[in-house]
Order: C-alpha cells, then structure tokens, then sequence
C-alpha cells in the first residue's frame, strides 16, 4: 500500500546552496518529467535549482512497515506501477511531520527495489523540513545515534541543508568526535556547506588530526572547496606531515583541482627536488591522468628530454 502525507511545509534557508526538490532531472525550457516512485535510479535530488514551499512525503507500506520514503515537489507530477492512497486534506505541521520522519531512522528496513535504507531518504526528507524540530532532531542523530550510517547521512544533511548553523554543527563534529570515520564524512559535509571558515577548517584537521586518514581526507575535501589556500596549504603538508600516505593523498587532492591550477601545482611538485622521488612520480602519474592540454604539453617535454639524453 502507498500513502502520502500531502503538503508537508519545507525549509526555506536563504543562504542555502541548493535545495533538493525533486529526484529526477530536466533540460531548461523542457517540461516537468515525471518523479518515478519505483525508479531504482532516482535519489533525493534537485530540478535545476529548482525552490518549493511545500512537498508530499510519500511512504510505502509492506506488511504494516514502512519499507520506502520519498519527500517530492508537491508540484511534481508522480508515475508509480501502483495505486497511491492520498490520506487527503489532512492537517500536518512541520513539526509533526519532522516528528513522524525523525523516528524512522530507529527502523532498519531496506528497499527491497532499490536497496536503500529507508532511514536515508528519512533524514533527506528531514533536512528540508522547517523549524527547530527538524534542526534538533538531526542534530541527536549527528552526534547520538548508535548506528555510523544514520550519523554520516545527518551530519551530511546538517551540512548541506541547514545554512550556517547546520554547518557550524557539522564542523564540530569534524574536530571533536571520538570515531575517526564520523570525523572523515564530516570533512566531506563541511566542504559542501556555506561555512565561510569551510577553508581554514579543514587545513587545520589537516594538520592536526591524530589520524592518518582524516588528515588525508581533509586535504581532498579542501579541494572540493576550490578555496585559493589549497595549494600552499598542501605544499606545506608535503614538506611537515610525517605519514606517506597522507602526503600521497594530498597530491591526488590537487589532482582535484579544475583543470588549469591542478595542472599548475602538480607540475609544480613533479619539478621539486627537494620532495621525494616517489611524490614527484605520483604528480606526473595525476598529470597523465589528466585531460588538460597544458598537461600534455609538459608531459610531452618530458618525454622529450628524456629521449635526448638517451641518444
């Protein structure tokens, strides 16, 4: 059976990036395709930039659990392989909807169809929720919950929806949470949110971390950023951090870079002598890897050289 909670009231963050409305995309111009209920592909997402007031929050029963969630434009048109039963006009707040979606989390179902968690598209639906009830609640998943995947999903969504305060939330998980892989996904979430220290941030995890893989994913989430601190930031990591794993992973972090300051600062490594032959010889593999046309060309010098000295 399928029902649907019609008109639920969502966030509406003005310094938000994005908002997720819909899970399917258009072409400008083109008209609304269908949001496929049963679509195995479609995930929560946006519609070119798209902003609504309101969404419907749709919920597939099985045996009297709820084993599928999907919060939706309410203005999208919806294509499903089986009847929807709308509970009508019935009046649900915000809050009594964030209520309702906070509590799924606690169940461990699984889409039989698209093999998610139904507690995933629960805390997506969430995020887009407002008020303090739907913030409040993300928060105790971020920093309570017993299980990491529930921890990870809200501490991203913190992040990605819920404007500065989500973001400054999610940063202080980055740096005082006790499980190193909490921390590391909270590296990623801060990248992706409108935290004006988002940069800083996460040069300083990358110095100060006392795990080896949360400084190394703080240097590729400091890519993600395109912050113009990244590449001084990384060549002072390459010169202090005493791991060879993190140095090489923050060499594949400029590798990340658009196209034209990647191809600059792996040069840049490629040519310094002062740092060690295997991290020269990881820039040049990044800059192969590379479909810059500067690559190439110094790349092709290179080789040139190369085969001058061997005749």
């Amino acid at each position: 059976m399928h029902s649907s909670f019609p008109d639920a009231t969502v966030i509406a963050v003005p310094m938000m990036r994005r908002i997720g409305v819909a899970s399917v995309s258009k072409s400008r111009g083109a008209p609304h395709q269908p949001c496929a209920l049963d679509n195995k592909r479609d995930s929560f997402g946006s519609r070119d930039g798209e902003k609504t007031d309101s969404i419907r929050v749709y919920a597939r029963f099985t045996a009297g659990r709820i084993d599928r969630v999907r919060a939706l434009s309410a203005t999208c048109p919806v294509q499903t392989d089986t009847e929807i039963q709308d509970l009508g006009a019935v009046s649900v707040s915000a809050d009594d909807s964030a209520r309702w979606l906070a509590a799924l989390p606690k169940q461990r179902e699984i889409d039989t169809n698209t093999h998610r968690r139904v507690a995933d598209d629960a805390l997506a639906a969430l995020a887009i929720h407002r008020g303090d009830i739907a913030h409040d609640a993300l928060v105790d998943i971020a920093r309570l919950d017993t299980r990491d995947e529930n921890r990870k999903h809200a501490v991203f969504w913190l992040a990605h929806l819920r404007g500065l305060k989500g973001a400054q939330i999610a940063t202080s998980i980055m740096f005082s949470d006790p499980d190193a892989d909490i921390r590391e996904h909270a590296a990623f979430s801060v990248s992706q949110s409108i935290s004006p220290h988002a940069d800083t941030d996460l040069i300083r995890l990358g110095t100060t971390d006392p795990a080896a893989k949360v400084r190394a994913h703080a240097w590729f989430s400091l890519s993600q950023t395109e912050s113009a601190a990244t590449e001084s930031a990384i060549d002072a990591a390459l010169r202090n951090e005493s791991d060879s794993g993190v140095r090489e992973q923050a060499i594949f972090a400029l590798s990340k870079l658009p196209d034209e300051r990647a191809t600059r600062a792996l040069i840049k490594v490629a040519e310094d002598k002062s740092l060690a032959r295997e991290e020269r010889k990881r820039a040049v593999f990044w800059l192969a890897q590379s479909e810059s046309g500067a690559a190439q060309t110094y790349l092709e010098e290179v080789l040139a050289k190369v085969a001058d000295g061997a005749q």
